[in-house]
């Protein structure tokens, strides 16, 4: 039957379900196939196949382990020309999603949304409020009708008129070109089901055994599948018709136990953190409801943190109330320790200013280094609220040669590699943007003096000449190297493909040969600078292979600048290269620690309107008689924020340091965050004749495995 197991911070959610599909395989003798695991991410899924690969027996199917989307999509392939769908669509991402809008912006017929000015100014905004709605599985034909009946002031009207008419023509739009965004697969799957009874009970038939992993993060449409594939009463086997002599046939009950149906769910209210993507945390709240013969299992032992971490964290989240299980269901959600029923007391520190903070936190990690042995780099997490509250952490740690690493970072296209390149590329396009030229000229391998640089910047603005004329006319013999090989590479803008291009002009300016240097201090740094450019790289052999598969041509160098830009204005920011198994500081968001723990943790900047944020809620917001979960008594964005600050704390293992200055370069004294006050926690202020940051240490000479990268190098990563 159903089962809804509310497992806390660090009491093993994951393992749950791998033990539990372990053991329908191995002892209940249920086949593979007829195991549906559902995940919220492509790591998870991938973690939970190789945790119970060595049970999977000979000649079975794998379980059917995705995540939503995933599963959606193999759905969908398989099914959707049931209900008229073109298997082989494409799936879009974000940017994407803008560029077709963009291209078809005549075909949508704006007239609130397009100000004159700048006629794509909402587009973004637009395509966030549908992911909204698809969240809430609201079919155009139910938006179109709330826009018609509850619109009732005139500009309101307009307004929902015009985005209900977007809402069509877009999903048209997708639909005649066969593209599908990710909120598509799990609307037309719940279609498909819906439409197709038949093929619902072929699939309900199959999964014997639905489990759901971080249920908390579920959104109204996800949620709206699982009961589609396990309904109210779900658990009774399938009804068989038994031929009885002299009677007409009976149905009866199959009740052998191979043929009994199961849904679990593996969840934590006290977690949800994706509000912003759209997650319900009414999904968990109401699983009692919807089932209400199910059971339900509380998850208490923690194998993380001590006792020390877990009684504030505990203290904090009771301030979410009465919108929380613990309240709803008269349960208790207190943790208790495994590990150490005492521990390291936890403190919250103050310093006068912001390079205080930083000071303090780096004295920290440097006295536990040099007292604990068993500790190194790696068991360090820096926690912001927001990835700009990390810059000066990464600005001393840089300047101190102490290994940090970005964790879960985004903004390739804004590491200095990547622009240096682009750079390039674009002076090769037009040599007359002068931004683009003034960033390449001053790249580190072309040797180009930079009183070179600032005499023709100077004699450009002075004489109204460009300054590509100057380039053109130097003297200098490194200035006139650069010019010829912008010239060779324009010669054969239409003959080399972009892949060959950027790999080429990479090896002839011997771009990577500045992150080659023997220096310790700059060694984490110069990998990832190398990753990054592979990250490049492999931007530019996907464009190929798209621009291939659409237009049947080969793609040049200024098709790539023209894509690249339009999705930069698009949004598009990839996630920058990380190294796995190295030993550096970890600086990451909160949101970006979920999952993860660290022996030593410092949540940094715990004041107001950093934690919590303001709230920024979304530029077009769903209207709430559109939002299908149940929405809390108490304020959204404060209990989601607090959640946020709970996670936070929960990461810790043994030592966990919340941080915090008077003042981060404003007029203002900023006052403390009200969650720091809500653990019960005492301020301690730290003057900054307290704080001692000398005997940085370096990363020495680890031996590490080398891997050889798109360019030729070899560089330490996994």
């Amino acid at each position: 039957g159903p089962l809804l197991v509310i497992a806390g911070a660090g009491t093993g959610k994951t393992r749950v379900i791998t033990e539990r599909i372990r053991n329908l395989i191995e002892h209940e003798n249920v086949r593979p196939e007829e195991i549906l695991a559902l995940t919220f991410t492509e790591k998870a899924a991938n973690e939970m196949l190789e945790r119970i690969g060595d049970v999977m027996p000979l000649g079975y199917e794998e379980p059917w382990v995705y995540t939503f989307h995933s599963f959606a999509d193999r759905i969908l392939r398989s099914e959707g020309l049931e209900i008229g769908l073109d298997p082989s669509y494409k799936i879009i991402s974000t940017p994407d999603q803008w560029l077709l809008v963009r291209k078809n912006l005549f075909k949508f017929d704006l007239k609130y949304f397009r100000p004159l000015g700048n006629p794509t100014k909402f587009i973004a905004a637009i395509l966030k409020f549908i992911s909204r709605i698809q969240d809430e599985n609201i079919s155009v034909e139910s938006f179109s009708k709330y826009s018609q009946e509850f619109a009732d002031v005139d500009e309101e009207k307009t307004r929902w008129l015009e985005l209900a008419k977007f809402y069509q023509k877009y999903q048209e739009l997708k639909i005649a070109n066969s593209k599908m965004d990710f909120g598509d697969l799990i609307v037309w799957a719940i279609k498909l089901f819906k439409e197709r009874p038949a093929l619902l009970k072929k699939y309900q038939k199959q999964f014997k055994h639905i489990l759901v992993d971080e249920f908390q993060d579920t959104n109204h449409a996800q949620y709206e599948l699982v009961k589609l594939l396990y309904p109210n009463g779900g658990d009774k086997a399938e009804i068989v018709q038994v031929e009885t002599l002299g009677r007409t046939p009976e149905k009866v009950q199959e009740n052998l136990p191979g043929n009994l149906r199961s849904l679990l769910v593996v969840g934590d209210d006290s977690q949800s953190i994706y509000k912003f993507r759209g997650a319900a945390v009414s999904n968990i709240l109401e699983f009692m409801r919807d089932y209400p013969n199910a059971q339900m299992v509380t998850l208490l032992r923690n194998y993380r943190s001590t006792q020390k971490i877990l009684d504030p964290a505990y203290k904090l989240i009771k301030n979410n109330n009465p919108d929380t299980l613990e309240s709803k269901l008269g349960i208790s959600k207190e943790l208790v320790s495994e590990i150490s029923k005492s521990g390291v007391d936890i403190n919250i520190f103050q310093t006068e200013n912001g390079e205080n903070e930083v000071d303090f936190v780096i004295s920290k990690i440097l006295g536990i280094l040099a007292t604990e042995p068993q500790y190194t780099y790696k068991d360090f997490a820096i926690l912001a609220r927001a990835n700009n509250h990390l810059d000066a952490f990464v600005l001393a740690l840089r300047k101190r040669g102490l290994p940090y690493q970005l964790v879960g970072n985004r903004g390739l296209y804004d590491r200095d590699e990547v622009r240096d390149v682009l750079a390039l590329l674009k002076v090769i396009v037009n040599p007359l943007d002068g931004i683009a030229l003034y960033r390449a000229l001053n790249i580190k391998t072309l040797n180009i003096p930079y009183t070179a640089v600032t005499q023709m910047l100077s004699q450009s603005r002075y004489k109204k000449v460009d300054l590509w004329e100057l380039v053109k006319l130097s003297n200098d013999e490194n200035v006139q190297s650069f010019y010829k090989t912008i010239i060779e590479y324009q010669e054969n803008i239409t003959k080399a493909t972009p892949v060959e291009i950027v790999y080429n002009l990479v090896s002839a300016i011997k771009y990577v040969s500045q992150f080659l240097e023997e220096d310790a201090e700059a060694l984490v740094e110069n990998q990832l600078s190398i990753k990054n450019l592979d990250l490049f790289l492999n931007k530019v052999k996907g464009f190929e292979v798209e621009f291939r598969s659409e237009t049947k041509e080969t793609p040049t160098i200024i098709d790539f600048v023209d894509f690249i830009e339009l999705m930069v204005e698009a949004g598009e920011n990839p996630a920058q290269a990380e190294i796995e198994d190295i030993d550096t500081i970890n600086l990451l968001t909160v949101h970006a620690s979920k999952g993860l723990e660290f022996p030593v943790v410092f949540m940094i900047n715990l004041v107001g309107d950093r934690f919590p944020t303001r709230e920024k809620g979304d530029p077009i917001p769903l209207p709430e008689a559109l939002i299908k979960e149940s929405l809390p008594v108490g304020d959204e964005h404060i209990q989601e924020e607090r959640r946020l600050f709970y996670v936070g704390m929960t990461r810790a293992q043994k030592y966990l340091f919340l941080t915090l200055a008077k003042n981060y370069g404003g007029k203002r004294e900023k006052v403390p965050s009200g969650f720091v006050e809500e653990t019960g926690l005492k301020i301690n202020f730290v003057p900054a004749s307290e704080i001692k940051t000398e005997g940085a240490g370096s990363l020495g000479g680890a031996e590490e495995e080398t891997q050889e990268t798109l360019f030729g190098v070899g560089t330490p990563f996994r």
